[in-house]
């Protein structure tokens, strides 16, 4: 029977708690793991990002193709993430360097399921932030901002313009599911 990695990603910072449950494929790549945040978060998968221990040390991102650094991640397409986690239990997780969203990715366990499937969606609580709003000071305006409230750091108006209908509090599982399972 196949096994699945019972993953849980939360958003570190973020007041109260966002996070996402969700099932992958226990061969999956840490590409693989990208991409499932990504599509659980809701998020556009438009920026750079790194998977690493807690001391900082990298373990998977893309490689450096431009020849800026000194010492490349290892390739996120080509790292097992169930390894890792099953020897560590964790695993950092940063997207958009210039936002700096920092994630916690938890194992919670390994799932035997009599079923074959890519990834599931568990569960999940909140909205992930707007892609490009500004890390967790422009979260914390986007929130006020959909509550009625005033902006710290950006232009009350012109946020609120560009926010929409955007709503903090809302997570709708059924939704994410039809998106994210496959």
């Amino acid at each position: 029977m196949p096994e699945y990695l019972d993953v849980e990603v939360s958003l570190d910072g973020a007041t109260p708690r966002i996070w996402r449950r969700f099932l992958i494929e226990e061969r999956a790549t840490f590409m693989d793991l990208h991409e499932a945040i990504q599509t659980a978060c809701g998020w556009g998968n438009y920026h750079l990002f790194v998977f690493r221990t807690r001391d900082r040390e990298e373990v998977a991102g893309l490689p450096d193709d431009f020849g800026f650094g000194d010492d490349p991640s290892p390739d996120a397409a080509e790292v097992l993430a169930g390894p890792h986690l099953r020897e560590h239990g964790t695993v950092a997780y940063e997207y958009d360097f210039g936002d700096g969203w920092e994630h916690t990715v938890k194992l919670k366990g390994i799932e035997t399921i009599d079923e074959t499937f890519r990834r599931r969606l568990l569960d999940g609580a909140r909205a992930f932030p707007p892609e490009d709003c500004g890390g967790i000071g422009g979260y914390e305006d986007a929130v006020a901002v959909a509550a009625g409230g005033e902006a710290q750091y950006h232009d009350t108006d012109e946020l609120r313009e560009w926010l929409g209908d955007w709503d903090p509090e809302a997570f709708d599982l059924e939704a994410a599911r039809s998106v994210f399972d496959g």
